[in-house]
């Protein structure tokens, strides 16, 4: 019998068990097969261990998750349907005649999980039970295609509590949730003058659900036991929660009323974290820090400080400045644009800030460039002080100038004769690269030759967009340098003529004694 797709293994299930022993290596058949089924079942106090019913399409096998894999599970990469490929493995039969199949080392294919089983598969063990054993003596004496005395009815099948959003609760609720959405700027979301607010949601449960079993809520168990408070009149929680928290409020409750596992992403890792601790669900708190402690890294960073300074979360505070300061020079745009003003400050301030200070200046201004107007003079005079800062690199001179000047301006202040500003080392570094940033330009603009102009690339004449008084400035101090260096070449190409002439004299001098 084929698989019943292309994506599975055929007869994979046989391979996994064709004979007994550890398999490992290229050399062994690694079959693809899918995942219809996952369970978790306690070991110890410490330790949960998970088994899973494996697929071909045609067979399938119940087999034990090594417990180094439980992490692909607690964070949702391994989940019911999900695609895998089996890469090391192990097949023994007891003396008792049970098949214990585990692995240990999995690759998950593809992006996505399919939505549903594929095929509809049978036991293998119970295929092979039947092939090798003889008919069972009752079977022989018994009519199985007799109809079952007790009929069932389909209609019978008692359908499994779930909760439900909205006004209409779904079957035997007896309360309700009001979550409040608590926007990031502080505003909430009010219920007034009988006006129902878009940003309350009401969510209807089961207070037996919530307050017993493995996945219950502490919050809420503690919460049913005193009838005397006031949410008992009208069997009612309201619960205010940031807008990330909200969002993640209906895989909470999904959580609590299914055996499926939470899809932990960079985004709501933090916030699930924190209504695990709200809520007193310390398997899933476990079960997210999990998840953030294999995610956390540069590139997720600056999503995980945001988050953890709106839910107050310290260490990850500290953690993501710390990984942001130390690698500053290998962020990208991308990252700088998610970082408040704050938290930029913050990872400025940092002890554990490694840069160079050319490299610093470029990153700055990136950071203003992404920002806006968002930028004030203190935060840039904070991000820009000469002992973090010493020194401004060329590209970044003139933007920076720019940026400056306008934050003085905004500020009502002049610090033109204030030495070790950033106005200043801006004002020194382009009059150093005079030629880069000012020269070039200039020449490029004028210039009739077009091919000359592209070879000179500059598009603009940046320093024009600077105060008349800055310009003066620049330009007057420009033509002092290259004075300076025209001087230096000049007493340079006078030594060299004079070595030159010295060397001929001499040369005169030996031709005249040789001829003698």
């Amino acid at each position: 019998m084929m698989s019943s797709s292309p994506l599975l293994t055929n007869n994979g299930i046989l391979d996994l068990i064709e004979s007994e022993g550890i398999k490992s290596g290229r050399h062994v058949k690694q079959p693809t097969l899918q995942i219809i089924n996952i369970r978790r079942v306690p070991a110890n106090a410490l330790t949960d261990v998970y088994w899973a019913v494996l697929s071909d399409g045609t067979n399938s096998i119940e087999v034990v998750i090594s417990t180094h894999l439980s992490h692909l599970v607690q964070s949702g990469q391994l989940e019911q349907h999900s695609i895998v490929k089996i890469k090391t493995y192990q097949y023994n039969v007891t003396d008792d005649n049970i098949h214990i199949v585990s692995i240990s080392e999995v690759e998950i294919c593809g992006d996505t999980t399919p939505e549903e089983k594929i095929g509809n598969p049978v036991s293998i063990l119970d295929t092979l039970h039947k092939k090798n054993s003889v008919k069972n003596d009752g079977d022989h004496y018994f009519n199985l295609d007799e109809d079952d005395e007790w009929e069932y009815d389909d209609e019978d099948k008692e359908e499994p509590l779930t909760w439900s959003e909205g006004d209409e609760p779904s079957n035997f609720c007896d309360w309700t949730i009001k979550v409040q959405r608590i926007e990031q700027d502080g505003d909430t979301a009010l219920k007034s003058q009988g006006k129902h607010n878009s940003n309350i949601k009401c969510y209807h449960v089961h207070k037996a659900i919530l307050s017993v079993g493995p996945r219950r809520s502490d919050y809420f168990a503690t919460l049913f036991k005193q009838s005397h408070l006031s949410e008992f009149a009208t069997s009612t929680s309201h619960i205010p929660l940031q807008a990330s928290a909200a969002d993640s409020f209906p895989a909470l409750l999904d959580y609590i009323y299914t055996e499926n596992m939470i899809k932990f992403s960079t985004k709501n890792a933090t916030a699930i974290r924190h209504l695990a601790h709200y809520f007193g669900m310390r398997p899933l708190w476990k079960q997210t820090s999990a998840f953030i402690r294999g995610d956390f890294s540069l590139d997720t960073a600056a999503t995980y400080l945001s988050e953890a300074i709106i839910y107050h979360d310290e260490k990850l505070e500290l953690a993501s400045i710390a990984i942001l300061a130390e690698n500053i020079e290998e962020i990208n745009r991308r990252t700088l644009t998610k970082l408040s003003p704050s938290s930029f400050e913050r990872i400025f301030a940092s002890p554990r800030l490694k840069c160079r200070s050319r490299k610093l200046s470029d990153i700055v201004l990136k950071y203003c460039q992404t920002q806006g107007g968002s930028v004030d003079m203190s935060l840039l005079m904070k991000c820009t002080r000469s002992e973090v800062m010493p020194s401004v690199s060329r590209k970044a001179a003139l933007p920076l100038l720019k940026v400056a000047v306008a934050g003085e301006e905004k500020a009502g202040v002049d610090m033109s004769n204030t030495h070790n500003v950033l106005r200043a080392r801006c004002v020194e570094t382009c009059v150093e690269e005079w030629k880069e940033t000012l020269a070039k330009p200039l020449l490029a603009l004028e210039c009739r030759d077009k091919n000359i102009s592209r070879i000179l690339g500059a598009s603009s004449l940046e320093h024009r967009d600077l105060p008349l008084a800055i310009q003066v400035e620049l330009l007057e101090k420009a033509l002092c340098a290259a004075k300076i260096e025209l001087d230096d070449v000049k007493a340079e190409l006078l030594f060299r003529e004079e070595q030159v002439e010295e060397f001929m004299k001499k040369g005169k001098l030996s031709g005249k004694s040789s001829s003698e």
